[in-house]
């Protein structure tokens, strides 16, 4: 193979990489932003109707720890006058997780971790599961 043939070989090649790289974090981005509006969306949903989370949750012994979570994130945003913050990280936690969830969703009030939500979520289109509720901030 030329040299010219092989630098246009690789010139594709690279192209073709780093679409796949753009196309990807512009995916993942997307899917945090879905996970971050849907539990914002869940507080006031769970507010109204706390049975809600049973459909959100993977396991029915998550319901008590998440209705404490959000409970205390609601009262405490409302005691503070400030909004429910959520922060959302790729992977799952290092000090609570199994490896199952996708993402972890931190509900923050006033620069204050209430809690945080191990999520399953694959796209932009699937709905938000919850494989974990953790109190706090990680350690």
């Amino acid at each position: 193979m030329s040299k010219a043939k092989r630098f246009i070989w690789i010139c594709v090649v690279l192209l073709f990489a780093g679409s796949v790289s753009w196309w990807s974090s512009k995916n993942e981005a997307g899917v945090a932003y879905h996970i971050q509006e849907e539990v914002l969306q869940l507080v006031p949903r769970f507010a109204e109707n706390p049975n809600v989370i049973e459909a959100v949750v993977i396991d029915p012994l998550l319901q008590s720890i998440l209705a404490t979570t959000l409970q205390r994130a609601l009262r405490q945003a409302d005691a503070q006058g400030v909004s429910i913050v959520v922060v959302v990280s790729d992977g799952d936690s290092d000090f609570y997780g199994d490896g199952t969830a996708t993402h972890v969703a931190s509900i923050e009030v006033g620069e204050q971790v209430i809690g945080g939500l191990r999520v399953v979520c694959m796209g932009e289109e699937e709905p938000l599961r919850i494989a974990g509720v953790f109190t706090g901030s990680e350690q």
